[in-house]
């Protein structure tokens, strides 16, 4: 007796369906699990295509190099390393949703790519950052990306110092600086390896990216830089407090601006004479953004005479306060400027304030537009631009190929000069 099996139309096209999506799951599997392993020439260069979903480890033998990529899109990438870099190792994650031409040039030093001017090294604060990995790397993509990871192997053999912090810096051209990011030590259990990591987002396209990793020094943590600071303070920072504070105390009493004294019943010579307040002055113009508990530690007043000088001085409009996280801080009060009271060194900053004026006054400007009515390189004008931007002072619309700025008139600065107006 025969058998006969009829398959219907239908269950063919499902098995042929599951069939597929097992295949598809499968090489994306072996992709992600399986690294393919390219080996390079010393000082020589590369070009590669990386399917989605697939990582590629560049290896440079000779010079003990590994440049590792994981991608979830398409790309194509040229890859060089100056033959004077060893011993090292980078593993870069991308996540993008359109594919990319990935340009990646690795050079000893900065000063080897050519630059017309060096970047500033990064310094704030008590705290150092010192370049000691001899390697930096310029990424240049043609179109944007929206996120990539950096991590690398925190071990002695890769340039690192176990015992030492590390901070990733990114310099792009239109900066004058490094910008040190976020960087964050994690364990790999499997191994028991420490990896340096970071992200960068919303990288622009072609656009030169410059990245390192700085060594973080707490100049304080040594007692000799302890003492060659004191001597160095001593001798140096009385005339420098003087000085902007001098400057900040003509402003205040030159400047036109109504105060609602409220209960108060001093002048403005009573406010700033007071022993106690000057000092409340002094620490804000030094330290902008200082929270209240700092201020109660360095002035010695109590909680309460603290806050009575600290209203007197919000009344008369000397400081101005702002919630960060969990904290007040504390920033000298600027009227016309909008950009201080977050920052005192961009009070200085003339250029941002006229480019804001003119976009204020003429809404729609863009970067070329603003070039040729400044006489400005482009290149500056894109750093205030971006300066207000992170500000919350100015916005972008698209019109074809150009973007141009708006005056941000939900912000807090509009809305206050509005309201003085």
């Amino acid at each position: 007796m025969k058998i006969r099996i009829v398959m219907k139309r239908e269950n063919k096209t499902i098995i042929f369906l599951a069939s597929f999506v097992v295949l598809l799951s499968l090489n994306l599997y072996l992709n992600t699990v399986f690294a393919r392993d390219v080996n390079i020439p010393v000082g020589s260069s590369t070009s590669d295509s990386i399917n989605a979903g697939e990582t590629v480890n560049y290896n440079f033998s000779s010079n003990d190099i590994l440049l590792s990529i994981s991608t979830n899109i398409f790309m194509d990438v040229d890859i060089e390393y100056e033959n004077r870099i060893e011993n090292k190792q980078i593993h870069i994650f991308i996540n993008n949703s359109y594919p990319i031409h990935l340009n990646i040039t690795s050079k000893e030093t900065i000063g080897n790519f050519g630059l017309v001017k060096a970047p500033q090294f990064p310094n704030k604060g008590g705290i150092q950052y010192q370049y000691k990995y001899n390697c930096i790397m310029l990424v240049m993509a043609n179109v944007s990306i929206e996120n990539m990871i950096i991590r690398s192997s925190k071990g002695s053999q890769y340039g690192f110092s176990l015992d030492r912090q590390y901070s990733i810096g990114v310099y792009e051209p239109s900066s004058e600086s490094w910008e040190i990011l976020d960087t964050s030590e994690q364990l790999n259990v499997s191994n028991s390896e420490v990896y340096l990591e970071t992200s960068l987002s919303l990288l622009n396209a072609n656009t030169e990216y410059y990245v390192t990793y700085f060594e973080v020094i707490n100049i304080f943590d040594n007692w000799v830089w302890v003492s060659f600071f004191v001597i160095l303070f001593s001798v140096l920072v009385a005339a420098v407090i003087m000085i902007s504070k001098s400057d900040y105390m003509q402003y205040l009493r030159m400047r036109t601006v109504p105060i609602e004294k409220g209960a108060h019943r001093l002048s403005l010579e009573d406010v700033l004479e007071n022993k106690n307040r000057d000092k409340i002055i002094e620490l804000i113009l030094n330290e902008q953004g200082i929270h209240f508990n700092e201020l109660l530690r360095r002035t010695g007043l109590a909680a309460g005479n603290l806050v009575w000088h600290l209203d007197i001085l919000e009344t008369y409009k000397i400081i101005g306060k702002k919630r960060v996280g969990k904290f007040i801080a504390y920033f000298p009060y600027y009227q016309k400027n909008p950009i201080s009271n977050l920052d005192l060194k961009l009070s200085k900053s003339k250029l941002t304030l006229e480019i804001l004026e003119m976009i204020e006054k003429e809404p729609g400007l863009w970067n070329n537009l603003i070039t040729k009515k400044l006489k400005v390189d482009h290149k500056t004008i894109y750093y205030h631009i971006n300066k207000l931007k992170d500000l919350n002072l100015i916005r972008f619309q698209k019109d074809g190929r150009k973007k141009k700025f708006f005056p941000n008139l939900d912000s807090e600065y509009f809305n206050k000069k509005n309201n003085q107006e």
